[in-house]
């Protein structure tokens, strides 16, 4: 692979600097977000305000797609169950 194949986009880079602005002292990753995931959906649900550990999920699904993906799946199934 040559260097210049190694070379960012601009819009690569704006990407990068976005998810760098997002970035906060503590995060959950996405195993932290999976274990509290039905929590924050049923919070979500609810109308209720989110306490530390689940605005740390929301803020994971926000910069996760694949998380974000999940979660809004585990919102469906508990909104269909209503």
């Amino acid at each position: 692979m040559k260097p210049e194949d190694l070379r960012l986009t601009s819009d690569q880079v704006g990407v990068i600097v976005r998810m760098l602005g997002q970035t906060r002292d503590r995060e959950f990753d996405c195993g932290e977000c999976r274990d509290h995931a039905d929590e924050f959906a049923e919070t979500k649900l609810a109308g209720l305000q989110l306490n530390e550990a689940l605005a740390l999920v929301e803020h994971h699904i926000s910069i996760c797609p694949e998380c974000r993906e999940e979660c809004e799946a585990l919102i469906k199934i508990l909104q269909a169950r209503q």
